[in-house]
């Protein structure tokens, strides 16, 4: 078989390229971002509720997912 003969889906199915997917990382990544700023702020009670955010962001996939957000065909 030659590379002009395969099927673009079988070559890159688009795993994690969803609204789900992508609405979890930036959330994750928020919260990384906001622990950081208060870490380096000395503010511990918001390092944690950004820890929290980071489990919130954790969750979304597979919920949105589930709400048909997830990747569809797969």
């Amino acid at each position: 078989m030659h590379v002009a003969d395969y099927d673009p889906a079988f070559v890159d199915p688009g795993h994690g390229n969803s609204r789900a997917g992508w609405t979890s990382v930036v959330v994750m990544l928020v919260a990384i971002l906001l622990g950081t700023l208060f870490f380096f702020l000395d503010m511990p009670v918001l390092v944690w509720a950004s820890a929290g955010l980071l489990l919130v962001g954790a969750l979304l996939w597979p919920i949105l997912a589930k709400a048909g957000f997830g990747a569809q065909g797969h």
